[in-house]
């Protein structure tokens, strides 16, 4: 054990030791001791100062001092905060102008953190033994008309979708499947919410799964086995941005996708205007390119033709070259720009129409009133208020003819107010 003073000086208890002289001797052999020391506890009083951040790591009626200098604060994943119990690295530094002693960081996570961490890879393994994660990934659609969001109400991470589809595409559909992202109903909600999303008829072309970030327990909901393997066997192409990029959670192992964050999820699966028209600028470009090749072969072809079979096989040829390029102005029409947009009119025009119909409310009611009026007029029974009488066979069936009765059959006289037995009866002679 080291000695708090020299041993020479034990036995000259005369000899007074400074303060200056004690604090160095116990920095001195002190902080060499304690290099790399790991403890745990909670987090109490975090302060910054200077650029520093100081706190407390205390447990029961037990605390220490901690401090993080400025150029070993962007070194450490996980900030400490108030409340958490945390584990550290950190080496004891002794303040001599003060005579403090304070636990300098080197390594801060969250307690359990290094718990999930083994368990996340032991569950990632599981599922790359059943071959969740070897598959082929599906393609992305170039430009969707409509695109499932998959995400909590009112979090970050729906607005930043919201916010970047609207500004990126925004004759797009986006149709929001709510569901938990942590907790108890992270897991159920997500995959209700992703086998409803799959419908047809919802009839969305891709999807979304999108959470902020957050530690990795409340990231914890997106590692489960049954949402990874659901997420793998989505029958529509699926997207994933959970966390943020320096989060990567089993979900993203098992989509066709990976975004770092929500934001970029959105702009992987949309497409700019500008950058559209370019695309579309682009290909007519090479189309033109591809045409003027064509018609220069074509134009070898008939010279050749001409020099070698006379004009007599030229108009065939010409017949051929004229389809041809009919058949690539009609593919070149169907690129145009301005045919599109006159097709979104149409439909949008479809649209209104289709509005006006629940204009004609009014008149449906009065063909409903006109059908009841009807109904009531054409009821069996409406004649017996009039004085006339319902005839009814033992079986409750109407009577329309007197070929339907024989001699000593009985029946039911129905009058609106009440109904009689008679029997058929021979008639007298005169």
């Amino acid at each position: 054990m080291p000695t708090s003073v020299p041993d020479q000086l034990m036995s000259d208890l005369q000899a007074p030791l400074s303060v200056s002289f004690f604090l160095e001797h116990l920095k001195k052999n002190t902080e060499p001791r304690y290099r790399s020391l790991y403890l745990v506890g909670e987090v109490s009083g975090v302060k910054s100062s200077g650029g520093h951040l100081y706190f407390n790591l205390k447990e029961d009626n037990a605390a220490v001092s901690c401090a993080i200098w400025r150029t070993v604060l962007p070194t450490l994943k996980h900030l400490p905060k108030d409340g958490e119990r945390i584990i550290i690295q950190a080496n004891l530094s002794v303040y001599i102008p003060r005579g403090t002693l304070t636990l300098a960081l080197t390594y801060c996570e969250l307690a359990g953190q290094g718990d999930l961490q083994a368990k996340l890879k032991q569950l990632e393994a599981q599922l790359r033994i059943e071959g969740v994660f070897d598959r082929t990934r599906k393609e992305l659609p170039l430009s969707p008309k409509k695109v499932g969001v998959i995400a909590a109400l009112g979090g970050a991470a729906l607005q930043d979708v919201l916010r970047v589809t609207a500004r990126r595409a925004p004759g797009m559909d986006v149709l929001i499947f709510p569901a938990a992202a942590q907790g108890e109903r992270c897991v159920s909600e997500n995959l209700q919410m992703l086998e409803e999303a799959q419908q047809p008829h919802w009839e969305c072309d891709v999807l979304l799964m999108v959470r902020g970030g957050g530690s990795p327990e409340d990231l914890w909901g997106f590692n489960d086995p049954d949402l990874v393997r659901a997420v793998a066997a989505c029958r529509l192409p699926l997207v994933t941005g959970v966390g943020h990029e320096i989060d990567t959670t089993l979900v993203d192992l098992a989509s066709d996708q990976r975004a770092a964050t929500p934001s970029q999820a959105a702009e992987i699966i949309t497409t700019e205007r500008n950058e559209l028209s370019l695309q579309v600028l682009a290909q007519i470009q090479e189309l033109n390119r591809v045409m003027k090749e064509v018609i220069g072969r074509c134009e070898t072809e008939f010279n050749l033709l001409s020099d070698r079979d006379g004009l007599y096989a030229v108009p065939n040829r010409i017949t051929q070259l004229r389809h041809q390029l009919e058949i690539h102005q009609a593919r070149l029409a169907g690129r145009d720009p301005i045919r599109r947009v006159e097709l979104f009119k149409t439909q949008l025009t479809h649209q209104r129409q289709r509005l006006r119909q629940f204009e004609i409310r009014p008149l449906i009611k009065e063909r409903y009133v006109t059908a009841t009026t009807r109904m009531i007029s054409l009821n069996p029974e409406a004649p017996l208020s009039r004085g006339f009488v319902l005839t009814l066979d033992t079986k409750g069936r109407p009577i329309i003819s007197a070929k339907q009765v024989h001699i000593g059959e009985e029946l039911t006289l129905k009058w609106a107010d009440g109904t009689q037995m008679a029997q058929i009866i021979k008639p007298t002679k005169p």
